[in-house]
């Protein structure tokens, strides 16, 4: 069974790899589910950042993948939680 949580793998440079959780609190009608989201990283590969999610948290049921393109620079609520993001263990 899935917890119907926003998940996003996001790389953000080559290499460089990041995944977006919605906190279980978040608002349902929030305008940007990632306001209400944890971020965790950097991981080497998408590979180790689904081994993560796998071993650190229930089946969010579905994800979306970012991979990096050259040019690519944050938003303001991705850069927010990158920089705080929590480095995996």
């Amino acid at each position: 069974m899935s917890t119907n949580l926003a998940c996003e793998f996001i790389e953000v440079q080559p290499g460089r790899w990041y995944y977006l959780l919605e906190n279980w609190d978040a608002p349902q009608s929030a305008f940007d589910w990632r306001e209400y989201a944890t971020a965790y990283g950097p991981f080497s590969s998408m590979a180790a950042t689904d081994a993560h999610l796998s071993a650190n948290h229930p089946n969010p049921g579905g994800m979306a993948v970012s991979r990096y393109e050259p040019g690519f620079e944050p938003d303001k609520v991705l850069a927010a939680l990158i920089a705080k993001a929590e480095p995996p263990r």
